[in-house]
């Protein structure tokens, strides 16, 4: 009898999609914010390479 009712739990968990949209909306959810995190990490790293650079040309300019 125990049996028979854990078969029937796992066909009915099996046909039982709700929440499926969820999981993928989560997943495409993650896989932007790594992608927004990875992009702006490369881009803090420019903008800090050029600013340094400007930084640099600003300092050896000599005011009269």
């Amino acid at each position: 009898m125990t049996l028979n009712k854990l078969n029937q739990f796992i066909n009915n968990f099996n046909r039982d999609e709700s929440g499926q949209d969820l999981l993928e909306y989560a997943l495409v959810l993650l896989a932007v914010l790594v992608a927004v995190i990875a992009g702006s990490t490369n881009l803090s790293a420019l903008i800090t390479t050029e600013l340094n650079k400007i930084n640099t040309s600003i300092s050896g300019i000599s005011l009269p």
